[in-house]
């Protein structure tokens, strides 16, 4: 079996599916991929007729570059479809209607599946573009291979909180608030703009920037951290999620979106809009050391759901009916 994965441009600026696609690739049996980045310099002609030129049984279009689908053959194109917050939130009017056409409608009209990695993403396709539920596939992300358990005996003094990610939807602001006095030091992996910049420093937050690490340094902040902080606003999944309940760091996340489908039982739930409410979570988590060890033990089971071995046998079971249906 042939796969071809086409990928967004390797300086769009994110990472996140490619890495997610390689772990994925590394589990496949007897399946060969090859992988195709677009170029951003090339034309989109000159890509399209490249990725054409390439032999393969099924075309696997990851993430981000979905209008690619419009051009390519039905019968041997997936699509995955990560969330759909920038249409949601970010957009009005005609620009809103155009991308919804672009992104959505059109592209997923013209593959044979679109996979969506949760089942809040699966039902906002269906709300907002009426797509067919019998095309639409839930199949979860996966944690790096890597994040393997690394149990912590007692929390460190401050106590370690680890935040992935800076975007707007990451709530990074009520966070400053929620933890203002609170004996803690919050490392945050990603860029930062000067607004959050202030609202950490006008909060007295003890707080440390980390930004292009690799997954190996990623995980060794896992590991640094005693609580992981994930109280998004929304998300399409949740990675942070499962990559702390793999490596054995309790979670606090949003009540909302869909990470109380990541997160099953094995995170603590809070208001993502409510300071308080966020406030009282991590402070019971940094006060009571069972309810963490009763996290931790919950989300090593969390996290046999989303294995790397599990994620990539559901990929190849729709790669497989593809070709058999096609």
């Amino acid at each position: 079996m042939k796969v071809l994965f086409l990928h967004r441009a390797k300086n769009f600026g994110g990472h996140s599916f490619e890495q997610l696609f390689t772990t994925i690739k590394k589990q496949l049996n007897a399946v060969e991929v090859s992988d195709f980045y677009d170029k951003t310099h090339s034309s989109f002609r000159k890509n399209l007729k490249a990725i054409k030129n390439i032999p393969c049984d099924v075309i696997h279009i990851t993430g981000g570059i979905g209008y690619y689908a419009i051009f390519l053959p039905t019968e041997k194109t997936i699509l995955t479809v990560h969330d759909t917050n920038h249409y949601e939130f970010d957009l009005k009017g005609i620009k809103k209607w155009i991308y919804g056409w672009a992104i959505y409608r059109l592209p997923i009209r013209n593959v044979k599946y679109v996979t969506v990695v949760s089942e809040h993403t699966k039902q906002n396709l269906i709300r907002f573009f009426g797509v067919n539920e019998a095309k639409i596939k839930v199949i979860h992300n996966c944690y790096p291979d890597e994040f393997k358990a690394h149990p912590k005996s007692e929390a460190e003094s401050p106590f370690r909180l680890l935040q992935i990610g800076t975007k707007p939807n990451k709530n990074i602001h009520r966070l400053a608030e929620a933890i203002k006095g609170l004996p803690v030091e919050l490392t945050i992996i990603g860029k930062m703009n000067s607004t959050l910049e202030q609202s950490l420093i006008g909060n007295n937050i003890n707080f440390i920037l980390k930004q292009n690490l690799n997954r190996q340094e990623m995980l060794q902040e896992y590991i640094n951290c005693d609580l992981v902080t994930f109280v998004s606003l929304r998300e399409g999944f949740g990675l942070p999620i499962i990559e702390a309940n793999a490596v054995g760091r309790p979670v606090i996340t949003s009540s909302v979106s869909s990470m109380p489908e990541v997160a099953g039982d094995a995170a603590l739930l809070v208001n993502p809009f409510n300071v308080d409410d966020i406030r009282e979570g991590i402070m019971r988590l940094m006060e009571d050391e069972p309810l963490r060890a009763t996290l931790v033990a919950k989300g090593f089971e969390n996290a046999k759901h989303y294995s790397p071995e599990s994620i990539a046998g559901l990929y190849q079971n729709v790669y497989q009916e593809m070709i058999s249906n096609g």
